[in-house]
């Protein structure tokens, strides 16, 4: 009797007190991704396959060329991209040289005679096996965390800084996120440029035994 007389004139509660929610965890935001991080990231990553779209703007032509298909990454210096459009093609990367075949026949560099040839091949070797030393070697090195308002992601700008570079290229800027190398634009002196974007990347491929024959060698088939 009392306590519903207690209740009515508001000096204690009519039933139990509920419990208060619980705080909702506070998820830390993710810190923004710092050079050392991308290139650590890099050299950790056991290989690398993916899809590609590649296009070559030129100026003499209207319209780019397009090609697509798969690109390979065995470290630290193998590099295949096998072309699926618009016609089957193999370029491959390996023992310092760069080997080609198509329905007309095959073809050959040693990259060490080669400085034009080897100047485009490895730069984008070196940035995949995260080689900070033979990169400063040839580039002045740019690079921004966070970009496009996500802390893990990253862009990396390439200016030239030696021969023969200087002459060739006026830049070469990657995008990606983590270890993930999305797209790389080559900006040539001339105006025309290369733009190669990846997609459907695994970077915990790794390359072994037949595999690893079979996918860097110009001869074997699909």
């Amino acid at each position: 009797m009392l306590s519903a007389i207690a209740c009515a004139l508001g000096l204690a509660p009519a039933t139990e007190p509920v419990p208060a929610e619980p705080a909702a965890a506070v998820v830390p935001a993710a810190a923004t991704i710092t050079r050392d991080e991308l290139l650590a990231a890099l050299r950790a990553v056991p290989g690398v396959h993916a899809r590609y779209r590649e296009e070559q703007h030129i100026a003499l032509l209207a319209a780019p060329l397009v090609s697509e298909g798969t690109m390979h990454f065995a470290p630290p210096d193998r590099l295949a991209k096998h072309q699926r459009k618009p016609a089957r093609a193999r370029t491959v990367v390996a023992g310092g040289r760069l080997r080609f075949a198509d329905a007309f026949g095959h073809d050959e560099v040693d990259l060490a005679s080669n400085p034009v040839v080897a100047l485009f091949v490895h730069s984008v070797l070196h940035v995949l096996a995260g080689d900070v030393a033979r990169i400063e070697a040839t580039w002045a090195v740019g690079f921004s965390g966070g970009a496009d308002g996500e802390p893990r992601a990253w862009v990396l700008a390439l200016r030239p800084i030696t021969s023969p570079a200087t002459e060739l290229v006026e830049s070469i800027v990657l995008r990606g996120r983590e270890a993930r190398v999305e797209r790389i634009e080559v900006r040539e002196l001339g105006g025309d440029r290369t733009v190669t974007t990846l997609s459907d990347i695994d970077t915990a491929h790794r390359y072994e035994g037949d595999e690893l024959t079979r996918v860097f060698s110009v001869d074997a088939g699909e």
